[in-house]
């Protein structure tokens, strides 16, 4: 069996959960996005700021969530110095300590499979869905980035890879209660 076999339940878990049904639904609003964003980052930063290099430098994404975030400040008419660490939420604590556990580079591969092959992929979707340009999904070359991921890839990674994709499946549930109780 293949990663991508090995971990189809839990990649269709995460999304068939009803924030990725709001993600590609194009009725986001700029305050949950944000949100959302501001999750975003964190994850992507801890694992770019671990000793563990990604496959290509063109697929990091922290500074294009920053731009993204701060197109939505500017909408919401937030200001710039506006502490946003208050949305973040357990999920993505759990994660961020997580990954600056990360031993290996397996493990590590793991995590750019799940996320970074995910924007590539399925992330061309949701920009045209969210508000503002999307910088998030935005990459250079992204064949060339997908065939550097591909290439690091192999089966014993499908335990780690499954932990990552119940980690975006408690974001989604997370984010979703959160938008409802603030009814954002």
């Amino acid at each position: 069996m293949s990663l991508k076999e090995l971990t189809m339940q839990q990649h269709r878990d995460a999304e068939r959960q009803k924030f990725a049904g709001v993600l590609m639904s194009g009725k986001i609003s700029k305050k949950t996005y944000l949100r959302y964003l501001v999750n975003q980052h964190a994850c992507y930063s801890a694992i770019e700021n671990t000793s563990f290099s990604l496959p290509n430098k063109k697929l990091e994404r922290s500074e294009n969530i920053i731009k993204d975030i701060n197109e939505l400040k500017l909408d919401l008419k937030l200001e710039f110095s506006d502490n946003l660490s208050n949305m973040l939420t357990e999920s993505t604590l759990e994660y961020v300590d997580y990954v600056q556990k990360i031993s290996s580079e397996n493990d590590f591969i793991a995590h750019v499979y799940v996320r970074y092959l995910g924007d590539l992929r399925g992330g061309q979707m949701i920009a045209k869905k969210v508000p503002g340009n999307g910088f998030y999904y935005q990459f250079e070359d992204s064949n060339n980035l997908a065939k550097d991921i591909y290439s690091k890839l192999n089966d014993d990674m499908a335990e780690e890879a499954k932990k990552v994709f119940n980690f975006a499946t408690q974001l989604f549930i997370e984010m979703y209660d959160v938008m409802i109780q603030q009814d954002e």
